[in-house]
């Protein structure tokens, strides 16, 4: 299986599938969209009139607010049981006017002489390999100063879904007489719960527990994505979380030198991993070789573990989380002491994960997962937003 689409299709699913039926229930989820690009300095004033490709729209349910927003839209979905539910929705909404067409292939295999104001690639883009073959394909469809709009698995981020997939992979090792939804409800229900959501937790299975593209081997790199999209003629609008280094000063009428700019934000970013990893605030006001590799072990040892459960992996895992601690307290981090209080608990208890599933018997590993609070309201910060500004 080489795409995500062919998952879904295989499964017959559309992940993203909200089944609006009011405008009610539209305005709503516009609001949602609104506050996404509000925090990506985007305004959605910008957007009447201009030409938007959208690939991978799944069912349309984004493509719909671009058309309230006065977008004029192609969309490019491979999955063709989609199309109907697009159509659907546009002429339910009465949007179908900015509609111009609906092509049936992937990114890749797209071809086309027009050039777009904005091209909107989320969710799927980080299973596309290399990321040279997707940066290039936008460049060529977008004019000059064109923006790319992506959300994409990032590499530490994802670590907490990772670990999601390793707890189940080593309950099911113990109770594979149970089925693996129930499995993953008598883990996880009460943590799917725990958030606002539009979806059952048996689309959530499906969309992360054993989803084959949920792996590290996918997962896009922060600073990789900044090198890879400046190598092709991209440079950084906005992301969320930020990796701008907003501390820079300097004369604003200054020349501005794009390789600098580069360079601090790589920079940025390093300082931020434990942020992303942790989805809290615990920036590194220096960066830190320790925790960088620590870190790296870490979410390597985790996608490891969902293939092959070892005790001594789970033990290597304490050690690494023990070693990041140790650096935590030599470190100054831009936090204030809520957010330290939380970095540490958020730390002791993934210790107390590993130290259960390094055990033979997972009783208490299921217990946890039911009742500690703080792996509950832990999801990390699995996907990211980024748009990205052809030079």
């Amino acid at each position: 299986m080489e795409d995500l689409f062919e998952y879904y299709v295989a499964n017959n699913a559309c992940p993203t599938y909200a089944d609006f039926n009011s405008d009610v229930e539209l305005s709503n989820y516009e609001l949602l969209r609104r506050n996404v690009f509000y925090r990506l300095f985007f305004p959605v004033s910008w957007f009447p009139g201009k030409k938007v490709l959208v690939f991978g729209p799944d069912t349309g349910e984004n493509e719909l607010v671009f058309a309230k927003w006065g977008a004029e839209l192609t969309l490019v979905e491979p999955n063709l049981g989609a199309h109907s539910f697009i159509h659907k929705y546009f002429e339910k909404f009465n949007l179908s006017s900015s509609l111009k067409q609906i092509v049936e292939t992937n990114l890749l295999d797209f071809n086309t002489n027009d050039q777009y104001d904005l091209i909107d690639a989320e969710g799927f883009i980080y299973t596309v390999k290399p990321n040279s073959s997707w940066i290039n394909k936008t460049a060529a469809c977008l004019r000059k100063e064109g923006y790319l709009v992506i959300h994409y698995m990032e590499r530490y981020g994802s670590f907490m879904e990772l670990l999601l997939k390793a707890i189940y992979s080593r309950v099911k090792l113990e109770r594979n007489d149970i089925e693996g939804i129930e499995i993953a409800k008598i883990l996880f229900l009460n943590k799917w719960n725990s958030i606002s959501h539009t979806r059952k937790i048996e689309s959530w299975f499906m969309d992360v527990i054993i989803n084959p593209f949920v792996r590290m081997r996918y997962f896009i790199d922060a600073g990789e994505l900044l090198k890879d999209t400046f190598d092709g003629g991209f440079c950084i609008h906005s992301s969320w979380p930020n990796y701008r280094d907003t501390n820079e000063v300097y004369w604003i009428k200054s020349q501005l030198d794009k390789n600098k700019n580069l360079r601090a934000d790589l920079k940025y970013i390093e300082k931020s991993r434990l942020s992303h990893l942790l989805g809290c605030k615990s920036f590194l006001f220096e960066e830190n070789e320790e925790i960088k590799s620590n870190l790296n072990t870490l979410v390597e040892l985790v996608d490891n573990l969902i293939d092959l459960w070892t005790k001594e992996a789970c033990e290597l895992a304490v050690e690494c989380i023990d070693n990041i601690m140790i650096q935590i307290n030599k470190s100054s981090l831009y936090s204030d002491g809520k957010d330290v209080d939380e970095v540490n608990a958020i730390m002791i208890m993934f210790k107390q994960i590993f130290y259960y599933m390094g055990l033979h018997e997972v009783d208490e590993l299921i217990y946890f997962c039911q009742k500690d609070k703080i792996f509950i309201s832990t999801w990390g910060v699995p996907t990211h937003y980024a748009i990205f500004q052809r030079n």
